[in-house]
Formats: C-alpha cells, structure tokens, sequence
C-alpha cells in the first residue's frame, strides 16, 4: 500500500506542471552555479580570466544578434499571423537566441533571449506567460553551456556524441513510461489529431530509434569525409544544443504555458490538468524538431559565425 502510494505521489508530480516548475528550478541553479563560478574566477585571477567582456564590439554583435531574430519573428508574424500562438513565436524565436548562446555563451544567451523577447512582445501582441520567457532565456542560456562543453571536450568530441545518445533514450524511455501511465486513452498531437496510447508508444519508439539512426549516419559521413573535422566538431555540439533544448526546455517547460494559454481545463475523471497530456504529445514530436532545428541552426551558424572574429569569440565564450 505504501509503494502504491507513493507512485501515486510521483505520478501526481509527472503529470501536473510541477515538472515544469522542477525543470525550470534547476536550469536556475545551473545559471546560478554559473555566475558565482565566473564571479570567483575574476576575483581570485583577474589576469587570466576569459569570461564575458562588455566591448563595443561585442555589444554591437550581441545587438545585431537580437535585431536579427526580432526582426525576423515580426516580419513572419506579420506574413504567417498563425506565429502571433507563442509555441510558434518562441519557436521561430529561438532560432537566432540558440545561435548567440553558442556563439557568445551562456550569459550572452540568456540576455539575448530576454531583449528578443521583450522587443517580440512589444511589436508582435501576443499571449504572455512566463513559462515562455523562462523558455526562451534557457535556449540562450542552454545553448551557451554546451559551447563550453564543446571547447571543454577539445577534440574528444565522442563525448558529446556519447552524451547526445544518452540523452535521448533516456527523455525516449521517459515518453515511453509517461505515454503507457497516462491517465487518458487518447492523445492529440496536432492539427486535431487523435491517437491512442498504444499507437503513439509506436510513434516514440520509431521516431526515436529513427533519429539516433539519422544522428549516427550523418556523424559517420561527415567524420570520414570532411578532411578539416571543423564541420563535424561543430555539427556534433550543434545536435547536442538541439537535443537538450528540445526535451528539456521546449518539452518540460512549454508545456506549462501551453495549458494556460490553450485554457485546457482540468480533468476530473482522469486526475490531470492537461499539463502530462501535452507534454506526451511534445514528446512524440522531438524527434523531428531535434533534425529540424539541428538543420536550420547548422546552416545559419555557420554562415553567420565567419562574421564574427575569433578575438571576439575568445572574449565572450567562456
């Protein structure tokens, strides 16, 4: 009786937006973690610290950055209108706020992904939450911290790779557990769609197994075929980016502004709030959107990064 209890107690924090509370809580300490790190750095060698420096120059290319994705979000909110719905603003935002957190590093990515927002919200009228700006800081943020894991691994980039794959079978098996306790038979996904439990364990699984396959065959070309490995070093830590924002932030934490701003009502038959509900159904999605967005990021990063010069990158990631 006791273990049944406590499942329940676990089952009550999966499927309720306390998982988003949760996620967001942590990236918090991460970002905490992070400042009291840099700050201790700077105050006990000053002379050899590489962290964040508030140029000219930088300032000028962390604007640039965010003009950019501001202006792009609006202009397709004013050509798409279905972009005005804040899961489709925040994802077109997120693009360019990912790009200047790997390019620039974590701090830099997180303010550029609080200006882009702020300047969106104020051409762009929308619904606002905070689920969304707390997401759209964390891609920058996020984004950032695997770029210096990425110069941390140096040239051992299997470990990113290790990391990518391990990521995704567990938030995989984590969908998985989720989809088969939950406490509805059917799912929508999008568009309307409907399907049940047993069909969208099936969805999971392939479209899981099919990016790792996709993730493995394009590292496997890429590697042995581009002779520098520039590419593959920066397609590897790319993925990673794409992964971690995917699962941890867009999947965990969306879904909280997701039932507020769809005013999904709580079900007393079921015992959720339509939080678990549309997480599984973000969870079915990932697979497509890790490659979605790992090619668009790639593409773009690596036409915008040579306009960037190394003595400014030197400065600002770390």
């Amino acid at each position: 009786m006791s273990l049944l209890t406590t499942f329940s107690d676990i089952s009550k924090i999966l499927y309720s937006n306390k998982m988003a509370y949760i996620a967001s809580g942590i990236i918090g300490a991460l970002f905490v973690i992070y400042a009291v790190y840099n700050g201790l750095y700077y105050l006990i060698n000053p002379k050899r610290y590489h962290g964040i420096r508030f140029t000219t120059k930088n300032i000028a290319y962390i604007t640039m950055l965010s003009a950019v994705s501001a202006t792009v979000t609006i202009i397709i909110s004013v050509t798409v209108p279905i972009t005005v719905f804040p899961p489709v603003r925040i994802a077109f935002e997120g693009l360019m706020v990912k790009i200047s957190g790997f390019i620039f590093g974590p701090i830099v990515g997180l303010l550029s992904g609080v200006v882009t927002d702020l300047i969106v919200m104020l051409f762009v009228p929308s619904y606002i939450h905070v689920a969304y700006i707390i997401v759209i800081a964390s891609y920058g943020f996020l984004s950032g911290c695997v770029s210096s894991i990425n110069r941390a691994v140096g040239k051992h980039k299997w470990v990113l790779f290790l990391l990518t794959n391990i990521f995704i079978v567990i938030f995989a098996t984590f969908a998985g557990v989720m989809t088969w306790f939950s406490p509805v038979e059917t799912i929508t996904l999008f568009a309307g769609l409907e399907v049940s439990k047993v069909v969208l364990l099936y969805i999971i699984g392939f479209g899981t197994g099919g990016t790792i396959a996709i993730i493995w065959i394009i590292m496997f070309v890429y590697r042995h075929f581009d002779k520098t490995k520039k590419r593959y070093w920066d397609l590897v830590a790319i993925i990673m980016l794409a992964v971690i924002n995917e699962y941890w932030v867009t999947t965990l934490i969306s879904a909280w502004g997701d039932i507020a701003f769809l005013t999904v009502s709580q079900n007393k038959t079921s015992g959720t709030d339509g939080y678990g509900v549309t997480m599984i159904s973000r969870l079915a999605m990932a697979p497509l959107k890790v490659l979605f967005n790992s090619a668009i990021i790639y593409i773009t990063y690596r036409a915008v990064s040579p306009l960037i010069h190394k003595d400014t990158n030197a400065s600002l990631q770390y």
